[in-house]
């Protein structure tokens, strides 16, 4: 369920304040499973003067839904089964997010560093010196101070995955720690006590 709900959520956020953008003018982005949200057109007419491009489209939103949900579904089908079946199903779902969040994060760390590295030379502020805004953290780049975080998508997915290993290792055991003895141990003999003399 949470990563079902992660779909609507922001994965990651970035903040960039400056003198003509203060408090509650600063410029947000948010990137969603599958979109970029916030101040997309005001960032546009910045991008003519200092010469970064933010694209539209990310090469996530293609496959990142699909994994989520796919995750989900595997996660709600295991939690009907039992034993050896709950398992596996559980480590493979969530081995396959794991590595479909670190290919994500790889990909966005690229992506943002060719926001301050690939530029048009030919602009107004070219002459500011190539950048690269932080994945996490906050920097300063020119005018702006620059803060990003991750968002509580990206937080409700590590829940998730934490809970989805965590079923997968309880499965692994027996149902109780009295199936798990040896049957001769199960048995206990009582010492006859004979009767007092009267």
């Amino acid at each position: 369920m949470l990563l079902l709900v992660s779909l609507r959520l922001p994965l990651w956020q970035m903040r960039l304040e400056a003198p003509q953008y203060r408090g509650s003018e600063a410029l947000r982005i948010s990137v969603h499973p599958n979109a970029l949200r916030g101040d997309l057109r005001e960032l546009t007419v910045l991008d003519q003067y200092i010469g970064v491009h933010v694209p539209p489209r990310l090469p996530q939103f293609n496959w990142l839904p699909g994994v989520l949900l796919a995750g989900a579904v595997l996660g709600l089908v295991a939690g009907w089964f039992g034993g050896r079946f709950r398992t596996r199903t559980l480590f493979s779902a969530s081995g396959v997010l794991a590595l479909a969040l670190a290919v994500a994060t790889l990909q966005a760390m690229t992506q943002i560093r060719d926001i301050g590295h690939r530029r048009d030379q030919k602009t107004v502020l070219a002459g500011i010196k190539d950048f690269t805004p932080p994945f996490l953290g906050t920097s300063k780049i020119a005018q702006f101070t620059v803060s990003s975080r991750f968002g509580l998508g990206a937080w409700l997915i590590g829940g998730a995955l934490a809970l989805q290993l965590g079923a997968a290792w309880l499965s692994r055991r027996p149902g109780s720690r009295s199936s798990r003895l040896p049957a001769s141990s199960l048995q206990t003999e009582t010492p006859l006590i004979p009767a007092p003399p009267r």
